[in-house]
């Protein structure tokens, strides 16, 4: 994958990086004392998606963001942050707590865990999101799934 612009849906969103993690994703947050390395299991890797919001914010539920396939498996984000850099893992994020990152557009992107299973996605309108997924290494993937079924197609 690489580095693309495409077109921005209805809501306004735009697919501003879709890369494969070439080392391990370094993350840390002093908030829940909780810093490491993600890596990928055996035979798997890690592609890293970021885009921007338009005018619209967002508030969903991580797993309503895919990566898909070209034969329609999707995959649910393994880590959620404000830039490829302030990546987190969403397992990590302990119940009823939430971190929150202020980019310097001063629009502000939040986590919050509210069950066992799920974590929400909050996000000002002009929000930068990265999003980090562990998919099989032979798969070829071809778009990115927002919450509202809309998809930003990837660069082949």
């Amino acid at each position: 994958m690489a580095s693309v612009q495409t077109p921005a849906p209805p809501h306004g969103a735009t697919l501003t990086l879709a890369q494969r993690a070439i080392e391990p994703l370094f993350f840390s947050s002093p908030l829940v004392k909780l810093s490491g390395t993600i890596r990928p299991i055996p035979g798997h890797r890690l592609d890293l998606v970021v885009i921007t919001l338009g005018d619209m914010p967002i508030e969903s539920d991580t797993r309503q963001f895919a990566l898909i396939s070209t034969d329609g498996v999707t995959y649910e984000p393994i880590a959620a942050g404000a830039e490829p850099y302030l990546i987190f893992p969403i397992d990590g994020l302990p119940l009823g707590r939430e971190i929150g990152q202020i980019l310097p557009s001063d629009a502000l992107v939040q986590m919050r865990r509210i069950s066992t299973t799920s974590v929400m996605l909050e996000a000002d309108s002009r929000a930068t999101l990265a999003f980090v997924f562990q998919v099989p290494e032979r798969s070829v993937t071809r778009a990115f799934r927002l919450p509202d079924g809309s998809e930003l197609a990837l660069a082949k």
